[in-house]
């Protein structure tokens, strides 16, 4: 849940402004530096859990996997003696189960520090069960504080500490062993410098009022992240899906369905097990033979003689049983198109006007959810809309209900950062 902002106030991590020198490093740690032994791994979540935070991060490999496979794990913590005593350490997770430190992540007295994670929470979800309770994500953080949308690790740590890192091992292949000493430094300053990162904006936010807005959104993070959609979902994620009539649209829902679960089961991408353009043409064609499906571009006969039974029997399933058409996805009547498209400049302008990314105040999906309620709900109730509720409503919802209820109009403002405002009437 979203976490108390008053609980925030202090850091247990310690502030460093200068490289320390690799520490990990426990009597259990080899020479090379990873903590390859469960005693390493529970002594490190020990010292986490007495440190009450620490700063995580995981290099994996995503490539041709459904899920990344994980190949190093990196934190960092306070280890109790001042600005000196910053520790970090990396766990090999192909010798040692890193579970009695991943699973801190999801305790909510446990405050995890990170930078763009939802990679990282993808795989803690879904390889380890682990959905995180009490999230800092610094990248979310700097977008509330004039950053811009999704800024990188290393341009924050310069900007912010004034440290360049170096970032020639970017593209490691995490699984190739053994690691030289560039690569661990590497993948230990990504946790290095988060926890001073972390207070400064801690501090920053609180100032101006914005804590309890990054809290929540790094608590939707986590929400998303560790969510895994229904396969009969997966069919909304198919490029063009709108199109189809509802026969179609149903056999659709099956085949992605189908290929979700595939998928899954492999370890692979689902546009490897069959591509998006190949499902929606076995969509449309309906072919109820092995032969039609040949017949369709990029269904390879390898492919038919694996599950061509399967296929045939998602697409006769799916036409069978179509799913209902979604009201709120329905276009939007050109009179809502003009309103949406003059909602979004003024989300837009509101949001660079309070050095907030837009793209975490409102996506083009909240404020067509808006002006569908003005233009079929009760225009006398407020909705429980996303954009005009909570830090939202405070920061542009209240200038959206204005402009729609005629009490203010758009006006250009060259002097303000978005270019456009909002006059009284």
């Amino acid at each position: 849940g979203v976490r108390n902002a008053e609980v925030r106030g202090s850091n247990p991590l310690a502030s460093t402004t200068q490289r320390s020198g690799r520490s990990a490093h426990s009597s259990d740690a080899p020479d090379d530096g990873l903590i390859a032994t469960p005693e390493g791994v529970e002594a490190v979540a020990e010292a986490i859990r007495a440190a009450g935070a620490f700063t995580l991060d995981l290099e994996f490999v995503p490539e041709n996997r459904y899920v990344p496979e994980l190949g190093l794990v990196q934190v960092g913590w306070d280890g109790g003696a001042g600005a000196e005593a910053l520790e970090v350490a990396a766990i090999d997770p192909l010798v040692v189960d890193p579970s009695p430190v991943l699973e801190l992540v999801g305790d909510p007295a446990i405050e995890t520090i990170t930078h763009a994670a939802q990679g990282d929470l993808v795989i803690l979800a879904h390889r380890f069960s682990v959905r995180a309770r009490s999230l800092w994500d610094t990248q979310i953080a700097a977008a509330f504080l004039g950053y811009g949308d999704q800024i990188g690790y290393a341009p924050l740590v310069e900007s912010v500490i004034g440290m360049r890192l170096e970032k020639g091992s970017q593209y490691t292949e995490w699984l190739r062993r053994p690691l030289t000493d560039q690569q661990l430094s590497y993948a230990l300053d990504d946790v290095r410098y988060l926890g001073t990162i972390r207070e400064r904006q801690h501090a920053a936010l609180d100032a101006d009022g914005r804590l309890q807005a990054v809290i929540e959104e790094c608590d939707r993070l986590a929400e998303t992240a560790a969510s895994r959609p229904p396969p009969e979902e997966a069919y909304r994620r198919v490029k063009g899906w709108s199109s189809l009539r509802s026969r179609p649209l149903g056999a659709l829902r099956q085949l992605a369905a189908w290929r979700e679960r595939e998928a899954r089961r492999a370890n692979r991408p689902p546009a490897r097990v069959l591509n998006d353009r190949s499902l929606l043409e076995l969509a449309r064609a309906a072919p109820v033979s092995d032969d039609g499906l040949r017949a369709v571009r990029g269904v390879d006969g390898g492919l038919v003689r694996r599950h061509g039974d399967a296929l045939i029997r998602a697409i006769r399933e799916g036409r069978d049983d179509p799913p209902e058409r979604d009201q709120a996805r329905k276009p939007l009547p050109p009179q809502g198109e003009v309103w949406a498209a003059a909602l979004h400049g003024l989300v837009r302008a509101r949001s660079l006007g309070a050095s907030v990314a837009p793209r975490f105040v409102g996506p083009r999906s909240d404020i067509e959810a808006v002006v569908r309620w003005w233009i079929e709900g009760d225009r006398d109730t407020l909705p429980d809309l996303p954009l005009l509720t909570g830090w939202r409503g405070d920061l542009v919802g209240d200038a959206i209900v204005s402009w729609l209820r005629g009490e203010a109009a758009l006006v250009v403002d060259a002097d303000s950062p978005g270019g456009i405002d909002l006059q009284p009437r």
